[in-house]
């Protein structure tokens, strides 16, 4: 009877585990999707199952704070079944959507529609933004358990898909009025920024109206700072204030997408006492002008400045995401006549964890600063840390186990988002995920998804009240 008692419904045996704080040998047992043990050495306890992890390394589950799952309204592009499973391919335990569908979850009736749906379909535990754009509704959206509230606070010059036009907050009283809400619920305001007039006029007046739309003419004006460039620095030094004003947690998104200003901007706010957070886009020290003048219109972004983002990721960066923003092959092929009319983004989450955990092989960076940048960090600015975020006693069986020396290359291939392509296509990386594990439940195990769609539960955010 005592044994029966003391067994555990899965056991991790034989693990480095390592967490932002330590690295050590040991195993974890798990009871009803909870860390029940940690025990040093080589102890053997009975479960009903039990993984052999010698030679591979046991981290926090990985969170994905930047995914656009395209659902619902744009799931010819990704739904939330097959962006989840891409993420749980992909060793994340834990996405973030983003609030850019149609209808965009701006209402508690959209929202709650957008929540059953999710909770149907998605492999893994997930969060979901409220769409800001009714300040009236902030709390409305907060109360049901919104895990922040998502500003689009840019047009795009031609009024490209994602960025869809009804969804643009660039009036700064409304923007205002939005942070004074989001600030009475404590939730974070994760904002996309920009100068949309600065950024339209100069678009406008030196490549659309000149039939400068080629790839090659859309690339000049990224590097120029025309296009997800200056525009989004002004905006940020703008909102930086309004949000110091209101006293909202502002969560600084595409960070490392903007020139290097910006990383100036936020730590001379911090360095005042303001609470702001940057969330670090891998593509500003991944994809540099000689790769996207290859993958073309598969990234609308690459490096402005290496040196810097190295040194923010490793010093200053809250967190840190390979954008997900899935479109369909056809549609940014289509978009090579005219760049500036293609839908841009980059597919991240199947990729992330690979590309990170190379660059901690090539020396860029530590496992220990990873693991903090996308487990304990997003866990505390989110407010579900310890729940989520740790290997702790009465934590979230949730875990990531990679073979930091195993060795593959991403291919379009083996992508699992529906749109079926990846910019990193051809790419060498060292160090894979080989189980993704969401409450003690295996989801992914040596290159299969093992769990089902609707297993995935939503987390709630920090101002969540029962209905």
């Amino acid at each position: 009877m005592e044994n029966e008692i003391q067994k555990f419904d899965l056991y991790l045996k034989n693990a480095e585990v390592v967490t932002p704080h330590e690295r050590y040998r040991g195993n974890v047992g798990v009871r009803d999707g909870k860390i029940a043990a940690i025990l040093p050495g080589d102890a053997d306890m009975a479960a009903d199952r039990t993984l052999d992890l010698t030679g591979k390394t046991l981290l926090p589950g990985i969170w994905h704070t930047h995914c656009h799952f395209r659902d619902p309204g744009q799931t010819h592009k990704e739904d939330f079944e097959t962006g989840s499973r891409a993420a749980a391919a992909g060793g994340i335990t834990m996405a973030i959507d983003m609030t850019n569908n149609t209808p965009a979850p701006a209402t508690a009736e959209l929202f709650k529609e957008k929540q059953a749906n999710a909770e149907a379909k998605s492999y893994i535990d997930f969060g979901l933004y409220g769409a800001g754009l009714y300040p009236d509704q902030v709390q409305n959206l907060a109360e049901l358990g919104a895990i922040g509230i998502k500003v689009f606070n840019t047009r795009h010059p031609m009024d490209a898909y994602p960025y869809i036009p009804t969804l643009a907050v660039t009036d700064h009283g409304i923007l205002y009025e939005i942070y004074e809400e989001v600030a009475k619920t404590g939730l974070v305001c994760a904002v996309h920024h920009d100068d949309s007039d600065w950024t339209r006029t100069l678009v406008q007046r030196d490549y659309i109206q000149k039939g400068r739309v080629s790839a090659e003419d859309y690339i000049e004006a990224y590097d120029r700072g025309y296009m997800y460039g200056h525009g989004m620095v002004s905006g940020l030094a703008s909102s930086l204030y309004l949000a110091k004003v209101a006293g909202v947690r502002l969560y600084v998104l595409h960070v490392g997408v903007m020139p290097e200003m910006a990383y100036d901007y936020i730590q001379f706010a911090k360095s005042k006492g303001q609470t702001v957070y940057s969330e670090l886009e891998a593509c500003s020290f991944l994809i540099d002008r000689d790769m996207v003048e290859k993958i073309k219109t598969r990234t609308y972004l690459f490096a402005h400045n290496v040196d810097c983002a190295y040194d923010y990721l490793n010093k200053d960066a809250d967190t840190l995401v390979l954008e997900h923003a899935p479109h369909t092959l056809k549609e940014i092929t289509d978009g090579l006549t005219n760049n500036f009319n293609a839908p841009l983004g980059v597919i991240g989450v199947q990729e992330f964890l690979p590309l990170m955990l190379n660059e901690v092989n090539k020396g860029n960076l530590t496992l220990e600063r990873l693991v903090y940048l996308t487990t304990e960090s997003p866990a505390r600015i989110f407010g579900q840390y310890p729940k989520k975020g740790a290997i702790a006693i009465g934590s979230d069986a949730d875990f990531t186990v990679v073979d930091m020396f195993r060795e593959k290359v991403l291919t379009d291939k083996e992508e699992l988002s529906k749109s079926g392509w990846t910019a990193f296509d051809g790419v060498r990386v060292k160090g894979v995920p080989t189980h993704t594990i969401v409450r003690g439940k295996v989801v992914f195990e040596e290159g299969e998804v093992t769990g089902r769609p609707g297993y995935g539960c939503m987390v709630k955010g920090t101002a969540y009240k029962s209905q």
